[in-house]
């Protein structure tokens, strides 16, 4: 598939697509975020909440630790980035990126031109399986700066 990506970059495809599953990535860091999920679901058992409230917490506790637990499907394309968690697409349209910037396990989609203090809660990760990283993320750039012309 790295092949497939690298010649569908270097002809200009306009989609470019993959999936990150990390319990094949990072098998180690999925069961021990899965352990700490049901821990502190264990917790909020354990305080004796009431019942709504307690399925809160434990949905709040679980989607927090969703992007360690949950495979996540990447897609660029014409229309901008999306990436496809447990809880829905998120996307991004190309007027709004402005920066894609390497980053351990994969490439971050930000809105500001440089780096910046928000750039945890308003960028986009978009990981990536080791394997394919560099020629996914060269790809991504590739797109990325055919759009922007």
């Amino acid at each position: 598939m790295t092949a497939a990506v690298q010649s569908a970059a270097a002809a200009g495809a306009a989609t470019i697509a993959w999936r990150f599953d990390p319990w094949r990535e990072r098998p180690r860091v999925a069961v021990c975020a899965t352990l700490a999920g049901l821990g502190l679901c264990g917790l909020v058992a354990w305080a004796r909440l009431p019942f709504v409230l307690a399925a809160a917490l434990c949905v709040a506790c679980l989607a927090s630790l969703a992007p360690a637990i949950a495979a996540a499907e990447c897609r660029l394309d014409a229309e901008g980035v999306a990436r496809r968690g447990p809880l829905g697409w998120e996307r991004r349209p190309w007027s709004a990126v402005r920066r894609i910037e390497h980053v351990r396990g994969g490439v971050l989609v930000s809105p500001f031109a440089r780096r910046h203090w928000l750039d945890g809660t308003r960028a986009m990760l978009l990981p990536m399986p080791a394997a394919q990283r560099g020629a996914l993320s060269a790809a991504c750039i590739a797109l990325r700066d055919a759009h922007a012309a």
